[in-house]
């Protein structure tokens, strides 16, 4: 066994005397004088504690670990870091070893007064007490150690705490002790900062999450509650957001005649920025689609409105149909989506017409197009997040994936949707996913 194995083996545990007396007699070591042996318990001690302000970030499991380990290497009775409140001039107990009472806890917070911990503090210099019982101004809970010593922690030159530690004997600390447990000040508050640093982030992303919870909350109240009933149809949707919140949309509106909308829309972009401007778009087109009689005049009139709205590099795509149910008429327009697909004795349709510009890049004098929907045919709208979701190996779901997906037998959008998800195994979706299934209930018997 070579010098540095050994040594690595000892940086893995704590140390005591006993691992002394190994080293001493293991590889040639037994040749060492007691300040390298000294040295070598010193350095794995410091390499523990650097071990452990890199790899734990919770502040209290972290100084704990800290001042345990360098109490029982160093022998100290007692050993605290105690963190500084600079506007209520206190200093709060962040870890302790040692007290064996209930009078000192972490959390506990020391006032101002005339002990040896707050001359350090006033006098931001190392205190050392050789015996407290020569110290007149110590509290008598002290007197259980008889050496103290108090090192100040600094961060970028502000004080931030105290490291203290206590012996039952007196003139317990060297010089040596002295020299170690700067260094460890040093790094006790570089983890100190990093803590809170941590807690900082912490905080802030737990903020985040709420408000990201709270602004799903309210967009999924922006999604229609339940299908539309209306006659001779059954119209189904659904969007899965690839974040909390996303910039897909679906929708149906009862107009004044009697007939009823749909709409999908996707907004380019993903999470809160195209979530707001997907509910700021659904305020526009509700208000507008109500006063239009044809999917083309409310796309121009929403079009119109966004164009100065819309922050560069955005825009919206949409379809948006009317459906006649007592006639099966249903009348299209649309602005830079998908085409929609038809399902018909499971042959499969793609209905290409106009195709307009999206919607917020300039103006445009949208088309209308109309079919009928004969009974037991369906028609599928959705958005790219389907056709570009994506599998392990890069491979896009596509156009001839979601043909293959309608011409099973029965499909709906359920298993479209479930096909989508099977294609992407573990693969973390990229884009909204959003479907709306429109099927005609019986055979109109109205033309054209």
């Amino acid at each position: 066994m070579t010098k540095d194995s050994i040594i690595n083996e000892y940086l893995e545990k704590d140390f005591d005397n006993n691992d002394l007396k190994k080293i001493k007699t293991n590889s040639g070591l037994e040749k060492l004088q007691p300040n390298n042996i000294l040295q070598i318990k010193d350095f794995m001690l410091l390499q523990r504690v650097i071990k452990k302000i890199n790899s734990i970030l919770d502040k209290a499991e972290l100084l704990n670990q800290i001042i345990q380990d360098v109490s029982k290497t160093l022998g100290f009775t007692r050993c605290a870091v105690l963190l500084y409140h600079e506007e209520e001039i206190e200093l709060e107990i962040a870890a302790l070893t040692g007290w064996d009472d209930d009078n000192f806890y972490p959390g506990f917070r020391l006032r101002k007064n005339d002990g040896i911990v707050w001359k350090a503090v006033r006098e931001q210099r190392i205190v050392y007490i050789p015996d407290v019982l020569n110290y007149p101004d110590e509290t008598p809970c002290a007197f259980t150690s008889r050496s103290h010593i108090d090192i100040p922690l600094y961060h970028h030159g502000k004080f931030i705490g105290i490291l203290n530690a206590q012996n039952i004997k007196v003139n317990a600390f060297s010089r040596h002790d002295l020299r170690i447990l700067k260094t460890l000040a040093s790094h006790i508050s570089i983890a100190i900062e990093n803590s809170r640093l941590f807690e900082i982030e912490k905080k802030e992303k737990e903020i985040m999450l709420t408000e990201l919870r709270e602004a799903k909350e309210i967009q999924s109240r922006l999604f229609p509650k339940k299908s539309p009933d209306i006659n001779n149809f059954k119209i189904n949707g659904l969007c899965e957001p690839c974040l909390e919140v996303g910039g897909d949309w679906f929708d149906y509106i009862e107009l004044p005649s009697g007939k009823t909308g749909v709409v999908l829309a996707d907004v380019a972009g993903k999470g809160l920025s195209a979530a707001f401007l997907m509910s700021s778009a659904r305020t526009i087109f509700r208000l507008i689609a109500k006063d239009e009689k044809n999917p083309s005049a409310v796309l121009k009139r929403v079009n119109d409105y966004l164009i100065d709205d819309l922050p560069p590099a955005r825009f919206i795509t949409m379809i948006y149909l009317i459906i006649n149910s007592d006639s099966g008429k249903i009348s299209i327009s649309n602005a830079g989506h998908l085409f929609p697909m038809l399902v018909s004795q499971n042959k499969l349709t793609q209905i290409k017409f106009d195709i307009g510009f999206p919607l917020g890049i300039q103006k445009y004098d949208y088309q209308d197009h109309e079919i009928i929907l004969n009974p037991g045919e369906k028609l599928f709208l959705y958005s790219d997040g389907v056709t570009e979701a994506t599998n392990s190996e890069q491979e896009y779901f596509e156009d001839n994936m979601i043909f293959k997906s309608l011409q099973q037998k029965d499909a709906t959008l359920d298993t479209v949707f479930k096909d989508v998800k099977s294609f992407m195994g573990s693969t973390i979706q990229n884009d909204d996913i959003t479907i709306v299934e429109i099927e005609a209930m019986r055979k109109t018997d109205c033309q054209f």
